[in-house]
């Protein structure tokens, strides 16, 4: 996988050939040839003998195509796209336009291109009548020039203007208005500024024909320009519809036709480049994934969503467009990115580029920046907007007659107001535009005004965003898609009854949440007559609510007990196993455990060995409770077994055991006894948790399973109970670590990085694995990335979006670093829905009731600790398989100090939900090389 580009910007430092190669990307400029190339187009391109009479200008990274014909010479900017042919060659393409201008003249050219996908620009010049004797050529059919023809939402946009009998067209406003040296029109600025304060917040723009300069206008789409060049001449025309519109109501075969069309044109835009999907949790652009994912793969793309941390935090529709896409993603098995929007060092590279692109204007930029600072060069971007252009984005429809008044407050979605803005806004504009009910043919001008205004005059925008540092394609930028979206009743495009279909047809595009399990009696009270079922089920709710608050209290927790034991709160449903005689130095000593906790206790009052959690014996390859207390036992009461598990002499009984559980890894507690005496080695971090009782007589993992205070246990110390008394040793006083660590064996790790390698394969066997990487600091996860990739497992985040930017600046962080190792990433939310589903759905009674079950339990457990914390464990278990093991980089601090606190154990917020992998759990790791 291709590593990320990252573009330097710093305040005051201006790359200028990132400035070349960024303002006005993927543009073009055409003047007469008595204009003087403005600044902005120093470094172009400038391709002669293409246009005669004109001077065509283009961007370094613009794609051009030509052909000529008998008629003239048609010219194809940008990347169009013949979906009915399969062809995306703008060369043949311009063939074929010349064939059909040749055989049907304008109206023949006009109407093949109206078909096409992509986005283009096509400059038609007619071929001028000979002058010459020895030009023996047929003079050409009368007509314009230059015919001047946009895509189907003029994404790639066209503002035109005279002066002086001279002639500039250019991609941005500022292009042609330079050219032509032509004044900013203060009006337009001081109206747009009105139309924000009238409206904070929301999409605006310049409506009707207005422009920030005086004399500019432009072309709108479905229109087209004929411009004569001798005397200068520009008319501004519709072209379509050309047909009247035909209702159909057979859903049916308008999808197969929809479905069809769309999957082809998607097919060929993701062929053009290494494709890239702009997703959120929104219909239009899962539909474009649904389709696109198969090319995206195979591409070697990925998807992306950008995200302002500001307006996560405000509300939940930003963080749910990134949880929502981040599952999408990772159910279609595609990479994934997380941008942070974000503002541009002020006088840097971008923010020069920027302004020279959109001046005078600085419209919203941080998810241009985004894009610019963090995306690939080489990407094409299958961005989806325009596909609300065939459902229905204007809601609010009238039988009003069409004047400036009523398409000022369509803009503003408005139902009164706006007569002081009304004429500044749309004078002119019924008429530039021709929007008449004869030349509509039968279609609502409420979605033509969507098609031509919004996505006409705002966004183009949104699409020379992204050329700013890659190229942006539009699937549904068609007008024969958009066609047969329009063909079907309004109901059902309200409904956007063609786009779920596509979500139905690839199920891994849908955003659910799976609610929480619920208990077999709560199903039997549906069962239950009505008057009834409202006196059981508040009961039934109580009871369950308490049990799943039961279920998560003290995860893994456990209670190693004197019989008669007082001062505990161990919970009354944890399971007992008697220990051997003589554990603790007295008999009857009991295990208390969660019902979840692993364990297993093997052998008797001789030699015995206990041992909780899933503990790696990493040299013998032997991972899981009952395996290693063998091993241990074995060792504990046969000096060769010691001798041989240890490979060294001079360990055998309590000893040799000491040593075995001091090497182990993961998170673990080992007890064990000779009859005489029991030691008690945690693990290096402690991570089940160790606090012995205030009398000594036994020990819990959680400091709040006493009554009483507790003393906790750290992970270098050695307990050890013998003859009533109690001893508390540091670990390595009786351990040699640096020499356990030794490779003894040709097969044993001989350096750090061997170790944790043959760690990480040991533990990708316990099924899926899934990498946490989620906090301020979360740990030393990245280092375990090119062990997740060997495992073929995945990462994760989650993410309460209300926290602060901090929070967020982990999600980004961990985003990038999965997506260069090559590594899944999954962002899940904690305050919506687990699956990322869209704001707004809401969550069940069951859900809510699961999310604060799981509140109650984590305090329970950590008391004043846990307040203000989520856990994680209903948006876990929501995303992530039954069988998912979860690990984290956590690891022990320099002097082998252990994380004690709520907010340094992130994998107790997990409550049991999923396993649990620390493979930095290693007193041996930083005893090697």
């Amino acid at each position: 996988m291709t590593v990320p580009t990252h573009r330097p910007d710093a305040p005051g430092v201006v790359d200028a050939a990132l400035v070349l190669d960024g303002a006005h990307g993927h543009g073009y400029l055409v003047t007469g040839t008595d204009v003087p190339a403005p600044p902005d187009v120093t470094g172009w391109r400038h391709p002669a003998d293409l246009l005669d009479g004109l001077v065509l200008h283009l961007h370094p990274r613009t794609v051009l195509g030509s052909a000529e014909g008998v008629t003239g010479t048609v010219v194809l900017l940008g990347h169009p796209v013949d979906v009915a042919a399969g062809i995306t060659d703008p060369n043949r393409i311009a063939s074929r336009l010349c064939a059909s201008w040749d055989l049907q003249e304008d109206a023949g050219l006009v109407r093949e291109a109206a078909t096409l996908g992509g986005r283009w620009t096509l400059l038609a010049r007619r071929r001028p009548t000979p002058t010459t004797p020895t030009d023996r050529r047929p003079p050409p059919r009368p007509g314009p020039d230059l015919l001047v023809v946009p895509d189907a939402h003029a994404t790639q946009p066209v503002f035109w203007a005279t002066t002086g009998g001279r002639l500039a067209l250019g991609s941005t406003p500022s292009l042609a208005a330079h050219a032509l040296d032509l004044p900013e029109d203060d009006d337009a600025l001081r109206l747009l500024e009105e139309l924000r304060a009238r409206r904070p917040g929301a999409v605006t723009y310049l409506p009707g024909v207005r422009t920030a300069y005086l004399g500019l206008s432009p072309l709108v789409p479905n229109c087209l320009l004929r411009v004569d060049l001798s005397p200068l001449r520009v008319e501004h025309r519709r072209f379509w519809p050309e047909e009247e519109r035909v209702e159909r109501t057979d859903v049916e075969s308008v999808y197969d036709v929809f479905r069809e069309r769309l999957g082809a044109h998607v097919g060929l835009l993701a062929g053009l480049g290494r494709p890239a999907l702009s997703l959120t949790a929104g219909r239009d652009s899962r539909v474009t994934a649904a389709l696109a994912h198969e090319e995206v793969r195979a591409g070697g793309g990925l998807a992306f969503t950008y995200v302002n941390p500001r307006d996560a935090r405000t509300g939940p529709a930003a963080a749910a467009d990134v949880t929502g896409a981040s599952a999408v993603a990772a159910q279609l098995g595609l990479p994934h990115r997380v941008l942070r929007w974000r503002q541009p060092p002020a006088g840097g590279t971008f923010d020069v580029l920027h302004r020279r692109t959109y001046d005078p204007l600085v419209p919203s930029r941080g998810a241009a920046h985004a894009m610019w600072a963090d995306l690939p060069a080489d990407l094409v971007q299958l961005q989806s907007n325009g596909a609300e252009t065939g459902t229905t984005f204007v809601r609010r429809r009238t039988d009003e007659p069409l004047d400036p008044l009523r398409l000022a407050r369509m803009m503003m979605h408005a139902a009164d107001g706006l007569e002081d803005l009304a004429a500044r806004m749309y004078d002119g504009y019924l008429e530039h535009a021709e929007l008449t009910p004869d030349r509509l043919r039968g279609y609502d001008h409420h979605d033509l005004f969507y098609w031509e205004q919004r996505m006409g005059r705002w966004g183009w925008q949104k699409f020379t965003d992204g050329d700013l540092g890659h190229r942006v394609l539009a699937p549904f930028n068609d007008r024969v898609l958009l066609e047969t979206m329009l063909s079907l009743p309004y109901a059902q495009r309200e409904a956007m009854v063609l786009l779920d279909r596509v979500l139905d047809d690839v199920p891994g595009t849908r955003v659910r949440a799976p609610g929480p399990r619920v208990s077999l009696a709560r199903s039997v009270t549906t069962l239950l007559p009505g008057r009834v079922r409202r006196r059981v089920e508040p009961v039934v709710d109580r009871r369950a609510a308490r049990a799943a608050v039961s279920r998560s209290v003290f995860p893994g927790g456990y209670a190693v007990l004197p019989a008669g034991a007082r001062g505990t709160r161990v919970p009354a449903g944890w399971l007992r196993e008697p220990l051997p005689d003589g554990a603790f130095g007295a008999s009857g000593a009991l295990l208390r455990h969660h019902p979840g906790l692993r364990h297993a206790v093997v052998g008797d009052g001789s030699a015995w060995v206990a041992v909780l959690g899933d503990p790696v014996w990493v040299r013998q390859e032997l991972d899981g409770a009952w395996v290693v207390a063998r091993a241990l036992r074995d060792a504990l009461a046969d000096r060769r077994s010691a001798e041989a598990l240890m490979v060294t002499a001079g360990h055998h009984g309590l000893t040799a055991v000491v040593a075995g559980a001091a090497g182990l890894t993961g998170r673990y507690l080992v007890l064990a006894g000779d009859g005489t005496r029991t030691v008690v080695v945690p693990d290096p971090l402690t991570a089940l948790g160790v606090h012995l009782l205030e009398d000594g007589s036994g020990v819990v993992s959680h400091a709040r399973l006493a009554d009483g205070p507790a003393r906790r246990v750290s992970p270098g110390d050695l307990v050890t109970v013998a003859g009533g008394s109690l001893d508390v040793a540091p670990l390595d006083q009786r351990v040699d670590l640096a020499s356990l660590a030794r490779p003894r064996r040709v097969e044993d790790p001989a350096t750090a990085a061997e170790r944790l390698a043959r760690h990480a394969r040991i533990l990708s066997h316990r099924g899926p694995a899934w990498l946490a990487m989620s906090g301020l600091e979360y740990g030393r996860s990245g280092e375990l990335l090119p062990h997740l990739v060997a495992s073929g497992g995945s990462a994760l985040t989650w993410w309460d979006r209300t926290v602060g930017d901090d929070e967020a600046a982990g999600v980004f962080s961990a985003s990038r670093e999965a997506f260069e190792a090559g590594v899944q990433h999954r962002v899940l939310g904690l305050r919506e829905d687990p699956a990322g589903g869209a704001p707004g759905s809401g969550a069940s009674p069951a859900l809510r009731a699961a999310r604060e079950a799981a509140v109650e339990a984590l305090r329970q457990t950590w008391g004043e600790e846990a307040e203000g914390v989520l856990p994680v464990t209903v948006a876990l278990d929501a995303a992530l398989p039954a069988d998912a093991v979860v690990w984290f980089g956590t690891a022990p601090g320099p002097d082998g100090a252990a994380p004690h606190s709520l907010v340094d154990r992130p994998w107790e917020l997990l409550q049991g939900a999923r396993a649990v992998a620390l493979p930095f759990s290693d007193r041996l790791l930083g005893q090697l090389p």
